[in-house]
């Protein structure tokens, strides 16, 4: 049976466990091949035998840690090697330096904001830099930035979480930014996956990622032309 992905050459960061990992499974179960990649070697690893052990697809791993200037070439140099073009990125790796909800900037530690703006925003800005050409070799090149609903404008106003809402806010900006400068040539959206359980959500969220798997799916298959937007479980949101 042919998937709904069938052949689509794809990067997902942060492929190692969460979202990632999930959305993983999902985009190989119809048919991708995906380059995965993560920081934590023995992780990828364990992942990976997972991948392979589906039966379906194809997945190629790259350890690399993208908050080291340079280390997106390791990405791009094995997806040109293997491919030489790319259809979709999905830019899911992030980090969440301080969970307590009740934190601001003031009582964050005084690196937390520099290092999540440097994985969260920079990192995913470094690698679109880097792989915009292999995707111009594509016939339907997309961008997925995996962003959070604690990015969006009405959230704004709430005291916890402060680097990393302000992260996914300026992550969603780049989207927009982007989507406007690559239009006609490469569709760009973000994706909220929703508050699930997973190392950065925690045991009490009330989702899975299996859930947000499947809203990553269906904006790698989405149809229309719509780009510069925000989306959830298939559907547009506002920002």
């Amino acid at each position: 049976m042919v998937g709904e992905l069938d052949g689509k050459r794809i990067i997902i960061t942060g492929a190692s466990r969460g979202v990632g990992y999930e959305t993983t499974v999902r985009f190989l179960r119809e048919g991708a091949r995906v380059l995965g990649s993560a920081r934590d070697a023995a992780r990828l690893s364990a992942a990976e035998r997972d991948f392979t052990a589906l039966g379906s697809g194809e997945f190629a791993s790259v350890v690399c840690d993208l908050e080291r200037p340079g280390e997106e070439a390791r990405i791009t140099q094995a997806a040109n090697q293997r491919w030489g073009a790319v259809d979709i990125l999905v830019n899911n790796a992030a980090v969440m330096l301080s969970n307590d909800d009740s934190h601001g900037f003031l009582q964050e530690a005084p690196e937390v904001l520099e290092r999540t703006m440097a994985i969260n925003l920079i990192a995913p800005m470094r690698l679109i830099r880097a792989v915009v050409p292999l995707l111009e070799r594509s016939s339907d090149p997309r961008i997925i930035n995996v962003s959070s609903g604690a990015g969006t404008f009405a959230v704004m106003d709430s005291q916890g979480l402060a680097s990393y809402r302000l992260s996914k806010w300026a992550l969603n900006g780049l989207t927009m930014l982007l989507a406007s400068q690559l239009r006609g040539r490469i569709l760009v959206n973000a994706l909220d996956p929703g508050w699930v359980k997973t190392d950065m959500g925690g045991p009490n969220a009330p989702g899975s990622p299996v859930e947000s798997a499947e809203g990553a799916l269906a904006l790698a298959r989405e149809p229309g032309r719509v780009t510069g937007k925000l989306w959830k479980n298939g559907e547009q949101i506002e920002y």
